[in-house]
């Protein structure tokens, strides 16, 4: 069977993404949606956007109990959603992409699914830096691409996802489409539409970590509640060789590319605490 691709087209709310800026610098929103990235999302051939193959919020059937969202999907229309997250240091840009599923129907079926794309953008001239790395996570593997093998449309960073299993390749489709612009001199409040999926401040869901137990949105510390056997992970557990991806990035990025422990340090971390 001939696998369709559904393009999905970015879209951008700047409200809760831009931080204050001095005179001159480059703002949060602009920087996260400069490295915004190009999305195809595969479906089954047989029904286009199925419910299950569109990313969204965790709370997208408007609560916070997670243990639902499997049984909620075909009474809540799932808007398609990308959180993001961004850590700086004095060197790097540490740029989080995340995508959330209310069911992973393909092998071994379970309730939520999350994958994830790092964009590490190194500093330079440039305001927007320059893209050095693409390290990808889903179905428990990690994936790296130096910026030279990193498959771009227009320096946005390539995201083709598999149906059922989610699993991310970077990968070029086979047809056409589309990315967001950045929108500069932004402000505070403003909101700015492209059309297809909005972001989401990763934060939103960060201010639940501590929401545990049955019933709400986690059953221990960064696995999401559910009625099912294998349990799904939120981005503040995920670890490489012990390292945090989102509380030590930096420290994980150099692991990754054989760079030794080079002392780091962090301008902003809101993340600090995720170990």
């Amino acid at each position: 069977m001939v696998m369709k691709r559904v393009i999905i087209i970015a879209s951008f709310v700047l409200g809760f993404l831009v931080a204050p800026a001095q005179a001159g610098a480059l703002n949060n929103a602009n920087l996260v949606l400069w490295w915004t990235p190009v999305i195809y999302q595969q479906d089954d051939g047989l029904n286009p956007m199925a419910r299950e193959n569109v990313f969204t919020a965790v709370n997208y059937d408007k609560d916070w109990r997670a243990n639902n969202n499997w049984d909620n999907l075909p009474y809540y229309p799932p808007s398609p959603s990308v959180y993001y997250s961004l850590v700086e240091s004095d060197t790097h840009y540490f740029i989080g992409y995340y995508l959330y599923y209310p069911r992973h129907t393909s092998g071994s079926k379970h309730e939520h699914d999350m994958i994830g794309a790092l964009v590490v953008v190194k500093k330079g001239s440039d305001n927007f830096g320059q893209l050095e790395l693409l390290l990808t996570y889903s179905n428990d593997e990690w994936h790296k691409r130096s910026s030279s093998h990193v498959c771009c449309e227009s320096n946005h960073p390539i995201l083709k996802i598999s149906t059922g299993t989610h699993e991310i390749a970077n990968e070029r489709a086979q047809v056409g489409g589309a990315y967001p612009l950045p929108l500069p001199g932004s402000t505070i409040g403003t909101i700015r539409e492209r059309g297809g999926y909005q972001l989401l401040d990763l934060q939103e869901l960060w201010q639940h970590r501590n929401d545990i137990g049955q019933n709400r949105a986690f059953n221990r510390w960064g696995y999401f509640d559910s009625n099912s056997r294998l349990n799904t992970s939120a981005p503040w557990v995920w670890e490489y060789r012990r390292i945090n991806w989102l509380a030590r990035p930096a420290e994980l990025v150099q692991h990754i590319q054989g760079n030794g422990n080079k002392p780091v340090t962090y301008i902003s971390n809101p993340y600090i605490g995720a170990q």
